[in-house]
């Protein structure tokens, strides 16, 4: 997959292309060291984690979404908030609201591992298509014009990414998308425990799990603690015992 000018007609048979097409492992060296240091200021740093905690908050929601989906629940309805607040509505079962509420914190972990994990198994174009498609199709559940702003954009440029990134750079730029999200994570829940710390759980899925279960809430943050830090724990082992070999 080369970067070069495309035609309108040539647009879908490279997108189609990159199913197939195997990105370059990513090394150790400036390139690596680069993507690490942006991910992180678009976590860290205040003034652009105001727009981009943003999409974290959608892939959360999307979280919750999916989870419900996969245990049943049906009308599926998501929305955004410019304070990265969100919120998903389904209707199913009393049972099977837990597994979908649970999921929505943990939800950027796992796709930062995912993408980390692609990056690094020469699969990074075939991960931003998948993810794109995925949100493309995750339209129907948007609700309001921030959600499908955020939404339109990311396919878009995921889109973009897919057909016009050199294959050397893929890997390094999939490899740093996957690690924002993985940060991203990590800032949500502490923002979480925080917040339960305050004594203030208004918006918390942790309180939410306590009210329908009968297991307190400080063990629903522990869980998702452990499934947070556990997919972080497996992008540095991933990352670690690729790069150092490289």
């Amino acid at each position: 997959m080369e970067s070069t000018d495309l035609q309108a007609a040539d647009i879908w048979p490279r997108l189609l292309d990159t199913l197939t097409v195997s990105n370059p492992v990513p090394e150790a060296g400036r390139s690596a060291a680069i993507a690490l240091i942006l991910a992180a200021a678009l976590v860290f740093v205040p003034g652009v984690w105001r727009f981009s905690g943003l999409v974290v908050t959608v892939v959360h929601e999307l979280g919750h979404g999916f989870a419900g989906l996969l245990r049943g629940r049906r009308s599926v309805a998501i929305s955004v908030r410019t304070d990265h607040s969100g919120q998903t509505v389904s209707r199913g079962t009393a049972g099977s609201a837990p597994f979908s509420t649970f999921c929505g914190y943990p939800a950027p972990a796992i796709y930062g591992l995912l993408l980390v994990w692609a990056a690094l198994s020469q699969r990074a174009g075939l991960a931003l298509v998948i993810s794109g498609a995925l949100l493309l199709v995750s339209l129907i559940f948007m609700r309001g014009w921030l959600a499908w702003l955020l939404s339109i954009a990311v396919v878009a440029l995921s889109a973009w990414l897919a057909l016009y990134t050199p294959d050397e750079w893929l890997g390094y730029v999939v490899g740093g998308i996957g690690i924002f999200f993985l940060l991203g994570a990590l800032r949500g829940f502490g923002n979480l425990t925080r917040a339960h710390a305050r004594g203030d759980r208004t918006q918390s899925d942790a309180a939410v799990l306590a009210s329908i279960t009968r297991a307190p809430a400080g063990l629903w943050l522990f869980l998702m603690g452990v499934v947070i830090l556990g997919c972080l724990a497996a992008a540095a082992w991933l990352l670690w015992t690729t790069l150092s070999h490289s």
